[in-house]
């Protein structure tokens, strides 16, 4: 507490100072790593902000506190020096993990996502597939108990605030270019941005690799999560990185809105967007980049859009390989299939062991009048398993539903027709998903199938007109009555189930309806339970979240009526109530009161129980 107090009256002091002298209240330091930059010296383009930058120049000046051995694997508790800012050494900690086997081994820099740590058991997994790794520290949350080193960021402050690191400087994460007490610079310049002191913390970890005598220093990779997603993509131009895996984030394209939903973006909350997109916006990165990409994500992520992906992938130079891989119908959460490819990918590229890994599923849109006609062609069609299509009118990639459509299979040929509307755009990608030569037991679960995104295909009118979408309501639509299984929902827990149906503008969400569960309770109690979110639907739609809990049991088919109004924020300080269009996620579970256990609504016996779901007058 007491740390915190004086980092907070520090802040406001030296706020203050700032305010009183009108400029920094620091002069550079001979040792520091980079001179503050005077006007008219700000780089307006990623390769002006990175090319007087040596990841080599300063020392490493390496500590190991703490280190762990096995028969397999060696894993140390490290810290080494990022630079000197504003006067003040910056530390970051991490795991070191490397196998104990002779020779030197390929390795990668990983990368944790925002509120996360480093992992020590990511480290020793992947050590054990032979690989030696440094998972970096970079957000300064404690990893051992008992150990008190960590992450010192000194005088700069590129996390999310105090609740996730002690030493915060900033309440929170600083999203512009703008100077303050805290930054590099005492003028506008990427170099204030926290993503650019979290990138030279990456090639310092990459340093730091490739010193260490375990590590082959010609086989180095690099991948992260969500906002290590993002550190990747501004690692990747690196000419040391011979391979790259981001995870849910590190698209370009974050000052841009969804095409018709005006205020979608980041836009507003960078100061200077042109600065940002020429210097620190990934889509100023991907053109540089040398070395193979694989993309993994989820259909409907917040963080790495959709959309985005692909139009960041456009941006690689002819020649670089890459691949999308997503999870359908989830946000922020690849599933196995996708995580495996983490481990074909670094196998293939770094280890140099040919995974034959098919090249991203070609495709193409042909448009007819008002239909259009989708075609993907999979490579290696001996260990395809199965292809899915899917389709969506919606421009918000973060809360949309994706329709699968039935496809026509002619030799090695799928395609479907789709209408096609004047004001509407059109996306469609397929989903590919082969067979492994061998189960791979993996970091958490196993894999013995992976999946590959073909080409996405856009369609886009020369004007958007969201209202538009009133005219796809069909009445004949059914909620749900899982005539094909769950296909349309997602489950982390495969219990619960959770769709974004309620955006499918098919469907007729007129708040005057009442949604009907159709549920056969076969003699057992259980406690329905419907939570709605309205998450990322964008400006004035984020109205909360709600839920709503019923009791059934008895024999027989039985039919649970709720309306709008039944559903009962979430939080005890939200006064919204609940409209069927403003839910971008809904969510069911049923739980047996005798047993507590959460029944499975992924396989046949859950769907025999929860056999329907309606919206009706």
């Amino acid at each position: 507490m007491a740390t915190m107090f004086h980092a907070v009256l520090s802040y406001r002091f030296q706020c203050c100072l700032w305010l009183v002298v009108g400029g920094p209240i620091w002069d550079a330091s001979a040792n520091d790593t980079f001179i503050p930059y005077k006007m008219g010296q700000v780089p307006q383009s990623v390769s002006a902000l990175w090319e007087t930058y040596d990841a080599r120049r300063d020392p490493l000046d390496v500590e190991i506190v703490k280190e762990w051995k096995s028969e397999e694997v060696v894993t140390r508790y490290i810290i080494f020096t990022v630079g000197t800012f504003r006067g003040s050494v910056a530390r970051i900690a991490g795991y070191y993990s490397f196998p104990l086997s002779a020779g030197r081994k390929a390795a990668f820099v990983w990368s944790h996502g925002g509120g996360q740590r480093a992992e020590r058991n990511r480290g020793i997994y992947f050590a054990k597939q032979g690989y030696a790794t440094v998972d970096i520290n970079w957000l300064g949350r404690p990893l051992e108990q008992g150990i008190d080193k960590n992450t010192d960021w000194g005088a700069v402050d590129p996390t999310q605030g105090p609740r996730f690191y002690a030493k915060a400087l900033r309440q929170q994460w600083k999203t512009n270019l703008q100077p303050d007490a805290f930054s590099i610079d005492a003028i506008e310049s990427p170099r204030n941005a926290n993503w650019f002191l979290l990138a030279v913390a990456a090639r310092r970890a990459i340093t730091f690799l490739e010193q260490q005598p375990e590590v082959d220093p010609t086989r180095i990779g690099f991948s992260g999560y969500s906002m290590g997603g993002m550190i990747t993509a501004l690692t990747a131009i690196d000419s040391r990185l011979k391979a790259v895996v981001p995870f849910v984030g590190g698209t370009g394209f974050k000052d841009t809105d969804f095409p018709g939903i005006e205020g979608s973006s980041l836009r507003a909350h960078l100061k200077n967007p042109d600065l940002y997109r020429k210097t620190i916006d990934a889509s100023g990165y991907w053109p540089l980049v040398k070395c193979p990409v694989c993309f993994v994500s989820s259909s409907n992520d917040f963080h790495s859009a959709f959309d985005r992906i692909y139009q960041s992938m456009q941006l690689l130079q002819h020649g670089v390989e890459w691949r999308v891989s997503t999870n359908i119908h989830f946000n922020h959460g690849p599933g196995p299939e996708q995580w495996v490819l983490l481990n074909l990918w670094f196998d293939q590229f770094l280890k140099g062991i040919d995974q034959k890994i098919p090249p991203t599923p070609s495709s193409t849109l042909d448009i007819t009048g008002q239909r259009a006609r989708f075609s993907v062609m999979p490579s290696d069609p001996g260990r395809l398993v199965n292809t899915e299509i899917y389709y969506s009118y919606d421009p918000n990639a973060r809360t949309r539903f994706w329709n699968r459509a039935d496809a026509d299979i002619s030799g090695k040929t799928w395609s479907v027709n789709i209408p096609i509307y004047e004001d509407l755009p059109l996306y469609v990608f397929a989903q590919c998903r082969y067979h492994l030569d061998h189960k791979h037991e993996l970091e958490r679960g196993e894999a013995e199938t992976f999946t590959l995104n073909s080409q996405e295909q856009v369609f886009m009118p020369e004007k958007v007109n969201l209202s538009s979408l009133t005219k796809l309501i069909d009445p004949a639509i059914v909620f749900e009555n899982f005539g094909k299984g769950a296909i349309d929902w997602g489950s982390r827990n495969l219990r619960s189930i959770k769709t974004y149906k309620f955006q499918n503008p098919s469907i007729d969400r007129s708040d005057s309806k009442k949604l009907l569960l159709e549920v056969n309770p076969q003699g057992r109690h259980f406690v329905v339970r419907c939570n709605a979110d309205s998450k990322f639907l964008g400006r004035g739609n984020d109205i909360g979240s709600f839920s709503v809990s019923r009791k059934i049991s008895g024999d027989g088919i039985q039919e649970i009526e709720i309306a709008a109004a039944d559903f009962e924020p979430t939080d005890p300080e939200n006064t919204s109530a609940l409209s069927w269009q403003k839910i971008s996620t809904f969510e069911i579970t049923l739980v047996d009161t005798k047993s507590h256990q959460v029944l499975d609504l992924t396989s046949d016996h859950g769907q025999s129980i929860l056999r329907a779901i309606y919206l009706i007058d």
